[in-house]
């Protein structure tokens, strides 16, 4: 049985994942999987999925719960130092731990595009568009996250680099209530919240015509790569079985999404957001989009967080996929 934990770690959107492995009596794992956004965004929606066919135990996993965390660089300081050997998380934050000198290998990829995102503002707000925005406060998730990435790309460009104020809000729900209490002038939101609250914010900017990027992947500690392996295939393979049911059987999975997600995702509502995420391909089956991954690291040189070229060998590790997606 799923269940979200909140306590210290518990209130924040996660944007990251991980899980703790313990050994039962019977041949499966026991696992808690640590998800960004279960339960709120549908970024995690094949874990529910999964869940509901019981995809992971076919592959020997046994998932006893599902857990939350903050995101950014404190998501993945939360994953290592909680002794996490696997996290699904925001791409620039892997990379950027990566480049930190972090331990960990991306082994799939999760979110290949970040067309879902869109910033907005207040209706009978003044700003029409992302110029407007200059000297403006703009909410993000955390430092170092994928939201901050693609704010500095999409105002890169517009021609403004570095001309809004970014603000560090955490949850998107908490960057909303701050857009409706002045607080910021604009912030950024997703599915299903997007269209649950549809005419209650302006779009004032999307990622559309911005370089495909990859937003989240799976990651997994060097030690854990070695002491797992199988565990790690299981995964995988679990989420991308799910994935491909989702595809082709979208209505059936968004009523399972609903079931488990709750008030957040209104089983009404459901069918209509999980068509539009399925028609631009949203969630991906666990190939390494390297392309996807390059813009992502542009996007980190912009911010100052890289340097020099990329070694993709000593960053990525496809060898855990289902063989037919390694290539």
């Amino acid at each position: 049985m799923d269940h979200t934990r909140r306590g210290a770690i518990g209130l924040g959107l996660a944007a990251f994942g991980g899980v703790m492995f313990s050994r039962r009596a019977s041949a499966a794992y026991a696992v808690e999987i640590m998800a960004p956004y279960y339960k709120s965004l549908l970024t995690m929606a094949p874990i529910a999925v999964a869940l509901e066919l019981g995809l992971y135990s076919k592959h020997g996993i046994d998932v006893t719960g599902v857990i939350t965390s903050v995101g950014g660089g404190t998501g993945l300081r939360n994953m290592i130092g909680g002794h996490l050997g696997y996290a699904e998380m925001g791409t620039a934050s892997a990379l950027a731990g990566f480049k930190a000198g972090i331990d960990v290998r991306v082994v799939h990829d999760s979110v290949s595009t970040s067309e879902d995102i869109v910033w907005v503002t207040m209706p009978n707000s003044p700003i029409k568009t992302i110029t407007d925005l200059v000297g403006k406060k703009v909410g993000i998730s955390a430092p170092r996250s994928t939201s901050e990435t693609l704010a500095r790309m999409a105002e890169e460009a517009a021609g403004i680099t570095d001309k809004m104020r970014l603000v560090a809000i955490g949850q998107i729900g908490a960057g909303l209530s701050a857009l409706e209490n002045g607080g910021v002038d604009a912030t950024f939101i997703m599915e299903p919240l997007f269209s649950e609250r549809a005419g209650k914010y302006r779009v004032v900017f999307t990622q559309n015509g911005l370089p495909r990027m990859s937003q989240n992947v799976g990651i997994a500690t060097l030690e854990f790569i070695k002491s797992h392996p199988e565990e790690l295939r299981g995964i995988i393979a679990g989420r991308r079985e799910a994935v491909d049911f989702i595809y082709a059987n979208t209505d059936a999975a968004a009523k399972m999404t609903a079931k488990r997600y709750g008030d957040t995702l209104p089983i009404d509502t459901a069918p209509a957001v999980m068509r539009h995420l399925a028609d631009i391909k949203y969630w991906s089956r666990g190939n390494i989009d390297r392309e996807s991954l390059e813009n992502v690291v542009k996007g980190l040189i912009r911010q100052g967080q890289w340097e020099g070229t990329v070694d993709w060998s000593k960053i990525v590790d496809p060898g855990f996929l289902p063989a037919d997606l390694q290539n």
